[in-house]
């Protein structure tokens, strides 16, 4: 037998924080050119890439095979006025329609660039699925108010990228800023 030596592989980047994860909803009765829904003050996000796999024994050995994909997303967040998302998926529960979701990684190491014509756009890596509404709980004890939801994506996650300026990644990053005396009026997150 020959020797064979095809070396190893490493990576020494720091790893991939969970705050640079966001998911975004959009209901699939929203008119073509609308906006993404961020749901206010996420908490925890899960993605699984689940599904079932065929196992057999035979008089040969044993058959592993797979067999379905069974993806889901379980957003946990918190319930602020004006934040579109709970009524969103509330209606979608409801009335027994889906959601179409975003899970966005928005890390600056992972941003690419796409033309669009002499424009350049700042993307980033993304997986989309339209999701089914499984449960929606509304959490209502003694501290903030918690909504939870999962949704069953049909079919399988779809890897592409998602868009998002510097002045949106800011925005994302950011809880608060520094600002000088007199810049601003009322509470942080507030209209100014």
């Amino acid at each position: 037998m020959a020797y064979v030596d095809n070396g190893v592989e490493t990576v020494t980047a720091k790893p991939t924080l969970a705050k640079s994860i966001w998911y975004f909803i959009q209901s699939i009765d929203a008119p073509i050119g609308s906006k993404a829904i961020l749901p206010a003050w996420q908490t925890e996000g899960e993605t699984d890439y689940g599904g079932d796999s065929i196992d057999e024994q035979t008089k040969f050995g044993r058959i592993v095979m797979p067999s379905t994909n069974e993806d889901s997303i379980e957003l946990t967040t918190y319930v602020a006025p004006g934040d579109k998302s709970v009524d969103i998926i509330k209606d979608a529960k409801h009335n027994g329609k889906s959601v179409k979701v975003w899970r966005v990684v928005a890390d600056k190491r992972y941003a690419t660039e796409e033309q669009d014509g002499e424009t350049t756009h700042q993307v980033f890596p993304a997986e989309f699925g339209y999701g089914t509404v499984d449960e929606l709980d509304m959490s209502d004890g003694d501290d903030l108010v918690e909504a939870n939801y999962t949704l069953n994506i049909t079919g399988k996650l779809v890897d592409g990228t998602f868009p998002l300026t510097d002045e949106q990644l800011a925005t994302l990053e950011e809880v608060a800023k520094f600002e000088r005396p007199g810049e601003t009026t009322g509470e942080p997150g507030a209209s100014k």
